[in-house]
C-alpha cells in the first residue's frame, strides 16, 4: 500500500450554490449539482459535518471509495453551507492509499483556524449574535417580509469591508464589516433560523457572492452588498437588489453564476420597497418607510394601501452657507429603539411615536457640518455627520447611548456605576463627550475589559483626529475602512504605538496594564505635555518589577503624572478594566487641557 499527504486549497469564493433550511449537519436539504452524482453524498457530507462539529482533527472515508475531486465537492458544500464552521480553514489534507497514482481516499485531516477552547468561545459569542437577529424579527410575517426585514437590517447594521479582508461571520458580526462573502452567508444563517430556505451564489467572473432566496415556491436573486452604499452611509438601505428573476438582475450587469434552480418569476411591478433609500420596519402590522427625495416617513400595508403620512422633514439639507441651494433628497435613516422610531434633520435626531405621530428633538448636533444619516443598532446610536451627501471632505460617525430621553449633560443612565465610586467622574467625563458608549443603555460594565483598537479609538478622538486624513494601515491584521483603523494609522504613523511583532497590531486583544500606560506616555511624548518620569517614581510600588522591558518608562511617566488607577501596585500584566481606562483617560485629558 502507497500512501501520501498532499494539501489542497479550495477557494472559498468559487463553491457551488446549496442551501439549507434545517442545519448543517443534515445534508437532506442540500441543493448541489454533485449530489445526484457522487454515491453516498448525503452520508459522506453528514459524518464530515459531525466530525468539524465535534471538533476531530481526523475522518476515515476509506469505506466509501470516494476519490479526491468528489470529496473536495462535497467539501465545498459544507463550507459554503456552514457559516457556522467559520473556524474550518479552507485548507484540508487527504490521505490516498490503493497503488501510487490512486485518488481514493483513506482519510481527510482537518485544519482549524483556532484551538477548541477559541473555537467554544468564538461559537458562543455567534449563535448569540444570530439569535439576537432573529429576535428582532416581528412574529407573522410571511416569507417576503421576513427575506425584507432581515435584507434591511443586516445592511444598516454592518458595513462593506474596503480592505476586503473579512470573509467569515464570526468577525463579519464581531466587526460589523465584512466582504460579500460574509454578507451572504449571514442573510444564510438568518433565514434558515427562520424557516426559509436561501442558498450562496457566486460568480468567479464578478468576484463576488449573493443569496438565493425562495418565496412562494419560488426563487429570487437577493444582493445586499450591491444595497449597502460604498463608502457605507449610516442608515441608507438601497433596495434595487431585492427579490430579482435571473433576466432582471442579468440586465443590471450580474454575470458568471452558475446554479441548480432558476429564477424565472419575476416579483409583482411597483413593490412597497420600490424607490426606497431607508431601513423598512414592521410595527404593529404598518410598514415604516422614507423614499427618495418624497421628504416623508411614509406608512402603508405590506402590499402599499393605506398609504400614510407619518413625520414630514420640513427644512432641506442645503449646499454648504447658502440659504437657498439645497441637495436634492432625503439623507436620513429610519430605526426603532423601544417601539419609537428614530430620523434626523439635518441638525437634530427626532424620535417620532408611530402611533400618534408626536415627534421630540431627541439631540442637537451643533457641529459645523450636517447630519446625513442615523441608525440605531443595540442600543447605539450613530449618526454620520458630513460636508455633503456625497461624502467628500470632512465626514464622522458619531455615537451615543440611546436611554429613551433626550440626553441630559447633568447626568449618565447606568445603574452599574454609583456617584460614590472611585471612578464616577471619570466615566461621566468619557460618556458625555462622546469618548466611550456604554454597552447597553443602562450598563456601563466598568469591570469589563477593552481591546487595544478601542483604546487607541478613544485616545484619537480625544486628540480631534480626523479619521479621513489617517487612510492607509501599517499593520498587517488591520484593514482599512474599520472603524478603528484610522485611528490605529495615526498612532502607528505618531509613534504612539508599534504593534506587537511580526508587523501585527492585534487590535481586537485586551489591553493589558502596562500597554496602557506605554500608549498614554507615548501620546504625552508626542503632544510635549506632562513631567518626564523616571525610576524614582516607580519606588513606591510593590510590583514595579514585574513590568516588561519596554513599558518601564512609560509606567514611570504615568506615575510621574498621577495617571495610574492605582498608588501601591501597577498590576502590569492583567487587563485594564473600563473604568480603569476611563479613568487614565480623563487624566490625560486634564493633562493636556482639554
Amino acid at each position: 500500500m502507497m500512501k501520501r499527504w498532499i494539501s489542497l486549497l479550495c477557494a472559498c469564493v468559487l463553491f457551488a450554490l446549496t442551501f439549507m433550511p434545517a442545519y448543517a449537519e443534515n445534508a437532506s436539504g442540500v441543493v448541489s449539482g454533485y449530489r445526484q452524482s457522487i454515491a453516498s453524498y448525503d452520508e459522506i457530507y453528514n459524518r464530515t459535518a459531525d466530525a468539524v462539529d465535534s471538533g476531530r482533527e481526523t475522518l476515515n472515508l476509506y469505506e466509501y471509495r470516494i476519490t479526491v475531486e468528489d470529496f473536495m465537492r462535497i467539501y465545498s458544500d459544507l463550507f459554503a453551507n456552514a457559516p457556522e464552521f467559520f473556524f474550518l480553514a479552507p485548507r484540508v489534507a487527504y490521505h490516498t492509499a490503493d497503488g501510487l497514482f490512486s485518488d481514493i481516499i483513506v482519510d481527510v485531516t482537518f485544519q482549524y483556524t483556532m484551538n477548541r477552547a477559541e473555537r467554544e468561545a468564538a461559537s458562543a459569542f455567534y449563535e448569540k449574535e444570530v439569535s439576537h437577529i432573529v429576535s428582532l424579527v416581528p412574529e407573522g410575517l410571511s416569507e417576503p417580509e421576513k427575506a425584507l426585514y432581515v435584507h434591511d437590517y443586516l445592511i444598516t447594521a454592518y458595513a462593506y469591508d474596503e480592505g476586503e479582508m473579512i470573509y467569515d461571520t464570526y468577525t463579519f458580526l464581531k466587526t460589523r464589516t465584512g466582504v460579500c462573502q460574509a454578507y451572504s452567508l449571514l442573510y444564510l444563517r438568518v433565514m434558515r433560523e427562520l424557516g426559509m430556505e436561501c442558498a450562496v451564489v457566486t460568480s468567479s467572473e464578478m468576484r463576488h457572492a449573493w443569496n438565493l432566496v425562495k418565496i412562494g415556491g419560488n426563487w429570487y436573486h437577493v444582493d445586499l452588498v450591491y444595497d449597502d452604499p460604498r463608502p457605507d452611509r449610516t442608515g441608507r438601505v438601497l433596495h434595487d437588489y431585492f427579490l430579482l428573476s435571473d433576466d432582471e438582475i442579468r440586465a443590471k450587469g450580474h454575470s458568471g453564476w452558475s446554479s441548480t434552480v432558476k429564477c424565472t418569476v419575476s416579483w409583482p411591478k411597483n413593490p412597497i420597497w420600490r424607490g426606497v433609500v431607508s431601513r423598512m420596519i414592521k410595527l404593529d402590522g404598518r410598514w415604516y418607510y422614507i423614499q427618495n427625495n418624497e421628504r416623508r416617513v411614509s406608512s402603508s400595508l405590506f402590499d402599499g394601501s393605506d398609504l400614510q403620512t407619518l413625520y414630514s422633514f420640513e427644512n432641506r439639507w442645503l449646499v454648504g452657507d447658502s440659504s437657498s441651494r439645497y441637495w436634492v433628497g432625503t439623507f436620513s435613516g429610519l430605526s426603532v429603539w423601544g417601539g419609537i422610531l428614530y430620523v434626523n434633520t439635518a441638525d437634530e435626531i427626532v424620535t417620532v411615536d408611530p402611533k400618534t405621530g408626536a415627534s421630540t428633538v431627541y439631540l442637537r448636533e451643533d457641529g459645523e457640518h450636517d447630519i446625513y444619516g442615523s441608525a440605531v443598532i443595540k442600543d447605539t446610536l450613530d449618526y454620520m455627520t458630513a460636508s455633503s451627501p456625497n461624502l467628500e471632505g470632512t465626514q464622522n460617525v458619531h455615537s451615543v447611548v440611546v436611554t429613551g430621553q433626550v440626553r441630559s449633560p447633568d447626568a449618565i443612565p447606568f445603574d452599574d456605576v454609583r456617584t460614590t465610586d472611585p471612578n464616577y467622574d471619570a466615566i461621566r467625563f468619557v460618556y458625555e463627550r462622546g469618548l466611550f458608549n456604554g454597552i447597553s443603555q443602562t450598563k456601563f460594565a466598568p469591570g469589563a475589559t477593552l481591546t487595544r483598537a478601542m483604546f487607541v479609538t478613544v485616545l484619537g478622538r480625544l486628540c480631534g483626529v480626523d479619521p479621513a486624513a489617517w487612510t492607509t494601515t501599517s499593520f498587517t491584521d488591520v484593514a482599512p475602512g474599520l472603524w478603528y483603523s484610522s485611528y490605529v494609522e495615526w498612532a502607528a504613523k505618531k509613534g504612539i504605538v508599534n504593534g506587537v511583532g511580526d508587523g501585527r497590531f492585534d487590535p481586537l486583544g485586551e489591553l493589558t496594564k502596562e500597554q496602557m500606560m506605554k500608549i498614554v506616555a507615548y501620546c504625552g511624548g508626542m503632544l510635549g505635555i506632562g513631567l518626564e518620569g523616571n525610576d524614582d517614581d516607580l519606588t513606591a510600588f510593590t510590583d514595579r518589577d514585574a513590568l516588561d522591558a519596554w513599558a518601564v518608562e512609560g509606567a514611570a511617566w504615568c506615575a510621574a503624572n498621577d495617571l495610574l488607577p492605582s498608588r501601591t501596585e501597577l498590576d502590569p500584566k492583567n487587563t485594564a478594566t473600563r473604568a480603569e481606562a476611563a479613568s487614565v483617560i480623563a487624566g490625560f485629558a486634564r493633562l493636556a487641557g482639554k
